[in-house]
């Protein structure tokens, strides 16, 4: 039983066929990922049958569905209702835009604030991970294979101590499929022994003159049936694991990085998601012109974003400046054209500034009036700042 007054930190990961949950709390030395048998590791829990299909249609259903379906999950940790804080970290594959909208929508409606709520990808999951094990682990290069849908995909984590913070690398390597068309008729013993010389080819040419001190499979589909000689290969000098949760053991580090219970220090995850701009506006607080801070550079595009609220004064233009982590500095200017006529000072501003796309932000204005002497009349602006893409 979790106790009333313990927060709560919570990974998912969000798959669409099965899906898992770790969480973490007070009373937990380490994560745990909760299991559909009590006292067995069966971590799958099946995500609902039509939720993908929904979700990528554009059908509003989707939102209804993933947040009864987070309801359920979270309810299988006892106290969870009573909970003060539950901060929870979602992760996929690949996190679009689209799952990025209806996760924060689906999550809202279980009144988890927005900024209890944070996404990341498998790349960034697995990183978290690896970073909170033992250091041995990951002195040199990291191998990640994940098998899923007859095929294994490989990534190499390596970290960069040339920069501070250490910039944290996660590389597709290569892709290897196992499907029916590679199997080309072969008879069960003939392709046991096939797999395993492909899965083995696969591993040496990506260890070749490479540092290796550690391995992970994930899938279900590595066993020891199939994998001897790749195994063996694998086991020389490196230590080899295989799991089922690492993903949402990964969230789960992620989510306690973020509200600062396991922070990770001078090493950031420098993925392809990853934005290299800071954005920021001017502003009057308290008398004084401050540049007022909107994004930071260094996170994934779809945990990029804000919310604010002003008054303009004298002025019918919105200025933002950019500069990007190689102090490239830049003004983008955003006209609120047709603003209604009021006096000065009597015009309230809400501004939402969210990445679209690793080098795509989007900035929505909404006119709020001033109180009931000056009501909102409806009005709302939008713009869209575009980036040069990185080389």
């Amino acid at each position: 039983m979790i106790s009333e007054s313990n927060e709560i930190m919570a990974g998912f990961e969000l798959g669409s066929e099965f899906s898992q949950l770790t969480y973490y709390c007070q009373n937990n030395n380490e994560p745990t990922t909760v299991s559909t048998v009590t006292g067995e590791k069966k971590y799958q829990i099946s995500t609902p049958k039509d939720l993908f299909p929904f979700v990528e249609q554009g059908a509003e259903l989707g939102i209804a569905l993933l947040s009864n379906f987070f309801k359920q999950c979270l309810e299988e940790l006892a106290g969870v209702k009573t909970m003060k804080k539950v901060s929870i970290m979602v992760t996929m594959k690949t996190m679009k835009s689209v799952w990025a909208r209806v996760i924060r929508l689906a999550l809202d409606m279980l009144d988890i604030p927005q900024e209890q709520v944070f996404l990341q990808d498998h790349q960034e999951s697995f990183f978290y991970y690896l970073l909170n094990q033992k250091k041995e682990f990951w002195t040199g290069s990291a191998a990640l294979f994940e098998y899923e849908k007859g095929e294994i995909n490989a990534y190499e984590l390596c970290i960069d101590y040339h920069t501070k913070p250490a910039f944290v690398h996660v590389d597709k390597v290569s892709r290897l499929y196992l499907d029916t068309k590679a199997r080309k008729g072969l008879s069960d013993d003939q392709w046991i022994k096939t797999k395993d010389e492909l899965f083995l080819n696969q591993c040496k040419k990506m260890f070749q003159d490479k540092n290796f001190t550690s391995v992970f499979l994930v899938g279900e589909k590595f066993d020891k049936i199939w994998t001897q000689k790749s195994l063996n290969f694998l086991c020389q000098k490196r230590h080899v694991f295989q799991g089922e949760n690492l993903f949402s053991k990964g969230a789960c580090y992620g989510a306690m990085d973020k509200e600062g219970v396991a922070p990770l220090g001078d090493y950031l995850f420098a993925g392809p998601d990853m934005i290299e701009q800071n954005i920021s506006m001017p502003m009057i607080v308290k008398g004084k012109e401050i540049q007022y801070h909107l994004i930071s550079a260094g996170v994934s595009w779809f945990m990029a974003r804000h919310e604010c609220e002003f008054i303009l004064d004298n002025t019918e233009e919105i200025r933002l400046y950019s500069k990007s982590m190689s102090s490239e500095e830049m003004q983008h200017s955003i006209l609120l054209t047709d603003l209604p006529d009021r006096p000065n000072r009597a015009t309230r501003i809400r501004m939402e500034i969210e990445f679209t796309s690793v080098n795509k932000c989007r900035i929505c204005m909404d006119d709020l009036g001033l109180g009931k002497l000056y009501p909102s009349m409806g009005k709302k602006w939008e713009s869209v700042i575009e980036f040069l893409e990185r080389k």
